[in-house]
C-alpha cells in the first residue's frame, strides 16, 4: 500500500538545506549512505499530478518528463556552484522512494512511499537573532501549517560554532513553539549537520576513511551538541505526550572525489566548486568526481523511521563513557 508523507526542511539560510535536497537522489544512487547495501533503496523524482493522483503507480509519460521538472533545475544550479532558498517562500520537491532489499519486516509490508519534501528559505523559520525580515505573512502561515502537518522535520544546520552563530536563540524559540504545538502529526524529528567533508580538508586520500568511521561522526555531534541551548528543549519532543523520535547525524552534499578520497572542493576555481574535468559538459562533467556523502541519511530516516549506522539517538549522544574508553 502507497504511503505519502511530508518532510520539512528548516534550518538557517546558508546552512546545506537545498544542496542535501539537491544531492539525495544522486547520494541513494551511488549507494553513499549507513544503511546496509542490501536495503537497496531507491529514490525517483516525480511530478506534483502523481502525487497527488488517485492512482499511485508511476506513468509512462512522466518517467520521461519528469528528468525537466524543479528538481532537475535543482541538481542542475547546484552542480554549477551550489544553492540557496533566495526567496522568501518555501519550495516543494517530490519522490517515489522504495525499498528493494532486505528491510526490517514493518517496513517490507508498506511502501512504496511518495515524498512531499518542503524546502524553506531560512529566514523564514530560523532567521538570524535581531533580524528584520519582510516576510508576508501568508507565506509564514504557509510554512507553519506544513510543519504542523509534517510527519518528520529535518533541521538542517551549518557545522560551526553553535556559541558563535546568530541563530541557536531563533532556533530554540521554534522548537519551544514546536513543543507546546497543537494537533501537529509530527512522528520523527532529525537534526543534520551539514558540511561534513570541512573537518576532513587537510586529511588527503585518508579522508573519507575516516568520514566513513561512525565512530567520528558520533564525536563530533557531541562536540559541537555541547554548545546547543536548545537540546534540552528537543529532547521534551521525546515525551510520552508527543512521542517524536529524535535523531542526529551528519552529511555532505559536496561528499569526496572519487578514487582520490579527498573532499571534494576544486581549490582552484574561486569559491566554492566541486571538481569537475576541464571542457567537460553536462550530467557526466557534474557526476565524474563526485561521491555525496550520508544525504540520504536524514530523508531516509524521516520517511522509514530505519536507523542507520549514522544516525544517532540521544541515548547514544549521551553515552560518554563509551567515548572516553
Amino acid at each position: 500500500m502507497t504511503e505519502k508523507l511530508t518532510i520539512c526542511l528548516i534550518g538557517p539560510k546558508k546552512g546545506g538545506k537545498s544542496s542535501l535536497l539537491a544531492s539525495l537522489v544522486d547520494c541513494v544512487a551511488q549507494s553513499a549512505f549507513g544503511y546496509s547495501p542490501r536495503l537497496r533503496p531507491a529514490l525517483q523524482p516525480i511530478l506534483e499530478t502523481e502525487f497527488y493522483a488517485e492512482n499511485t503507480e508511476p506513468r509512462k509519460a512522466d518517467l520521461l518528463n519528469v528528468e525537466q521538472g524543479d528538481y532537475e533545475r535543482l541538481r542542475r544550479e547546484f552542480a554549477e556552484g551550489g544553492v540557496a532558498t533566495d526567496t522568501l517562500d518555501t519550495y516543494e520537491y517530490r519522490f517515489r522512494l522504495t525499498v528493494n532489499g532486505e528491510a526490517p519486516p514493518a517496513a517490507l509490508l508498506r511502501g512504496p512511499w511518495l515524498l512531499e519534501i518542503v524546502d524553506s528559505a531560512g529566514e523564514i523559520a530560523v532567521p538570524p537573532d535581531g533580524a528584520e525580515v519582510a516576510i508576508l505573512n501568508d507565506v509564514k502561515a504557509k510554512l507553519a501549517g506544513q510543519m504542523l502537518d509534517s510527519d518528520a522535520i529535518v533541521i538542517v544546520l551549518p557545522l560551526v560554532r553553535l556559541e558563535d552563530s546568530g541563530w541557536s536563540g531563533t532556533l530554540a524559540r521554534l522548537i519551544d513553539r514546536l513543543t507546546l504545538a497543537q494537533g501537529k502529526k509530527l512522528k520523527r524529528l532529525i537534526v543534520v549537520f551539514s558540511q561534513y567533508e570541512r573537518l576532513f580538508a587537510r586529511l588527503g586520500p585518508s579522508a573519507f576513511t575516516y568520514a566513513c568511521d561512525p565512530a567520528v561522526a558520533l564525536h563530533t555531534l557531541r562536540k559541537s551538541l555541547r554548545a546547543a541551548q536548545w537540546l534540552d528543549r528537543l529532547r521534551a519532543l521525546e515525551a510520552p505526550r508527543d512521542g517524536v523520535s529524535v535523531r542526529f547525524t551528519v552529511c555532505s552534499a559536496y561528499g569526496f572525489a572519487k578514487r582520490f578520497q579527498n573532499p571534494n572542493i576544486d581549490p582552484h576555481q574561486p569559491g566554492e566548486r566541486r571538481f569537475r574535468r576541464a571542457g567537460l559538459e553536462g550530467a557526466r562533467a557534474y557526476g565524474e568526481y563526485w561521491r555525496p556523502f550520508l544525504t540520504a541519511e536524514p530523508i531516509i530516516y524521516a520517511a522509514l523511521g530505519l536507523d542507520s549506522a549514522f544516525t544517532f539517538s540521544y541515548a547514544q549522544l549521551d553515552a560518554r563513557g563509551e567515548e572516553a574508553a
